[in-house]
């Protein structure tokens, strides 16, 4: 938040726990509304639909007082994969930043973000496109979102995702990354090594990296670490679990931190450590896939059928990592500082090789992700609620 933004909701010498995230992303909302709404008022041909991400409130804000549709796009496999305790929904609620931008918003625009949503999660009433396949959809669970949301429409159209865009390796990353060495890791290959890739994201080795997860993981009792604390503690067991393993070739990512390995034993000699690769080409290559689980991860590895053994932290991911355990695709270390060790982590990585079964699932799901709706499907279904509305709006 800004001065500015303090000093309308709170006042300038507020401590930081008082808008901290995500009390401030509804402040932030409120803020920014009326030149968000005067842009599209201005907009030529003016717009029929407002397709947005539920995390923020704007689209929806919007949509009501223009008068048209809203269209959510869900990039996690559903509102069950985040179930805020009631009582946390309450104490966020009640906070002064939030209050006053919920009542900000009720005055100008006659509209109560909370009446059918929470924060972070703004869904549409006219239609929810969630970027899975039914098979991972995590429906509303929890008296909250049944409450607020629970008689939404949600429409899986699985990923939408367009291989041949040239992606961000990762925003944090200022300078050239070192390049993934393809002809060492090809001719292992052809030696008949298995390639096994480790990498735990983009956020945790990010905005993630100093401070302590907070309550988005305390579903998975590691609200009190901090990126560097969890991660390194994964590498480190990484590293005594496949450390011995001649037939593996670990590529692990670390992430631009230039503390990324401070106190770590040196990498064994079967390990190649980068801070960024191009993931879809590494997962081509592999056989088997150490990940957090994040949304992105798990359907770009089940694309290539690549079987994964998930170590969980914040938001979808333990969600995620059950929905791949209880598939058959690979493991799940939900509550990793219980359940991962180098033991568990090696005997894991062995089932994921050695075991056809979690291959077999994981094609199968690779398969119906290919018969997805996907980007068209998705136009489609935005068409259609768009053509509904404005009939049963005339």
């Amino acid at each position: 938040m800004t001065e500015e933004m303090l000093e309308h909701y709170l006042h300038p010498d507020a401590p930081a726990e008082e808008f901290e995230f995500p009390l401030c992303t509804l402040a932030v909302a409120a803020w920014i509304l009326p030149d968000f709404i005067s842009e599209l008022r201005a907009m030529q041909p003016a717009p029929g639909v407002i397709v947005y991400d539920p995390f923020l409130p704007h689209g929806l804000v919007a949509a009501h007082v223009l008068g048209i549709p809203a269209v959510s796009t869900v990039t996690h496999p559903g509102p069950g994969t985040m179930p805020h305790p009631p009582q946390l929904i309450e104490e966020w609620e009640r906070h002064a930043v939030v209050r006053r931008a919920r009542r900000e918003i009720i005055q100008q625009y006659d509209f109560d973000v909370f009446a059918q949503g929470t924060l972070m999660e703004f869904y549409s009433p006219d239609l929810n496109l969630v970027t899975t396949i039914p098979e991972f959809f995590a429906p509303p669970r929890l008296s909250p979102q049944l409450k607020r949301f629970g008689n939404f429409p949600f429409h899986c159209v699985g990923p939408l995702v367009n291989t041949k865009l040239k992606r961000v390796a990762h925003a944090a990353l200022d300078s050239a990354e070192a390049p993934v060495p393809w002809d060492v890791i090809d001719q292992a290959i052809a030696q008949s090594k298995r390639l096994v890739f480790l990498s735990m994201g983009t956020v945790a080795t990010g905005n993630q990296w100093s401070g302590s997860f907070g309550p988005l993981a305390a579903h998975n009792g590691i609200q009190n670490c901090t990126g560097k604390d969890f991660l390194q503690r994964v590498w480190r067991i990484a590293f005594e679990a496949l450390a011995d393993e001649e037939d593996l070739l670990v590529l692990m990512v670390v992430g631009p931190k230039a503390d990324a390995m401070d106190a770590l034993p040196e990498a064994p000699s079967n390990f190649i450590i980068r801070q960024t690769v191009p993931q879809l080409d590494v997962l081509k290559r592999c056989r088997a896939f150490i990940t957090h689980g994040g949304n992105n991860s798990i359907h770009e590895a089940l694309a290539f059928a690549v079987p994964m053994a998930v170590i969980p932290m914040f938001g979808d991911q333990p969600y995620n990592s059950d929905a791949i355990a209880s598939l058959r695709c690979g493991f799940s270390f939900r509550y990793p500082l219980q359940t991962l060790s180098a033991e568990r982590l090696r005997k894991a990585v062995r089932g994921l090789l050695m075991e056809p079964s979690y291959h077999c699932a994981a094609m199968q799901m690779s398969q119906k992700l290919c018969c997805a709706s996907g980007a068209k499907g998705a136009v489609e279904a935005i068409l259609r609620t768009t053509s509904q509305c404005h009939l049963a709006g005339a």
